[in-house]
């Protein structure tokens, strides 16, 4: 018996990973994938998977998401990524928490995410303790309106399921600096109106990224895939600065 619950999907040229999203989805009764006009066979697999698929022009993360919370049927909605994967124990409290009563139900449920970094679990530093507001009300969430990094929140009680999404993440170290020189163009944008980069904040603060992941939040302990996570994030934040800073230069001109 499927659970009355809308599973949302974005994606864009992900038909390698798709497949194995939508099956750990195959308990909701409905699965929405919204997808940006793909290349590649994201809509043939989505298909294929029993999902409804909703074809819409890229018009940012956050606005993305929110058009495709506009076309949940049910009152209970679960976001999913196209790089993650429901295990069996998270989706079994999925569907008690849809089935809890009304009034006894919070109005939001987080989930742990198992994350992995070039194919290694990261059991130890920041990744270690991610968790994700995933399972609302669709009356009840907003979405951060930022160009990255966006968000869900609800206005009331949340709790955490058990149970955990698995996520994919950064599976090359060509996807993961395909993904910081995406990121960092649309932060960078959003950054340049507010305060000012000097010329060695691009230079000094990223060390001290570097030092509070490797050091102060433990990835030290995950080896070598632990010191390029530390690497990839300090690197992050100096090309931010540096884009950030052009922008602001570009501007003053």
């Amino acid at each position: 018996m499927s659970v009355p619950l809308s599973a949302v999907v974005l994606t864009q040229n992900n038909a390698p990973i798709l497949a194995r999203c939508l099956k750990s989805l195959s308990f909701a009764d409905e699965i929405i994938v919204v997808d940006a006009q793909s290349l590649d066979d994201s809509a043939r697999v989505a298909r294929a998977s029993g999902a409804r698929v909703v074809e819409r022009a890229w018009s940012g993360f956050a606005d993305q998401r929110r058009f495709g919370l506009a076309q949940a049927r049910h009152p209970w909605v679960f976001v999913c990524d196209s790089d993650e994967e429901v295990t069996p124990e998270l989706a079994r409290a999925i569907a008690a928490a849809v089935a809890t009563p009304a009034q006894a139900s919070p109005l939001g449920y987080r989930v742990r995410r198992h994350n992995q970094f070039l194919g290694r679990w990261m059991d130890f530093g920041p990744w270690a303790r991610d968790t994700q507001l995933r399972l609302f009300r669709a009356d009840s969430v907003q979405v951060t309106d930022v160009p990255v990094h966006e968000s869900y929140s609800v206005d009331g009680r949340v709790a955490t399921l058990a149970g955990f999404l698995n996520h994919y993440t950064h599976a090359t170290i060509s996807e993961s600096i395909q993904r910081l020189n995406r990121y960092t163009t649309l932060e960078a944008r959003d950054r340049a109106g507010r305060r000012r980069v000097r010329a060695l904040d691009p230079l000094v603060l990223p060390a001290g990224v570097f030092f509070k992941y490797y050091v102060r939040k433990g990835c030290w302990r995950a080896g070598v895939e632990g010191f390029l996570l530390a690497s990839i994030t300090a690197m992050y934040r100096a090309v931010l600065y540096m884009k950030t800073r052009s922008i602001q230069h570009a501007q003053a001109r």
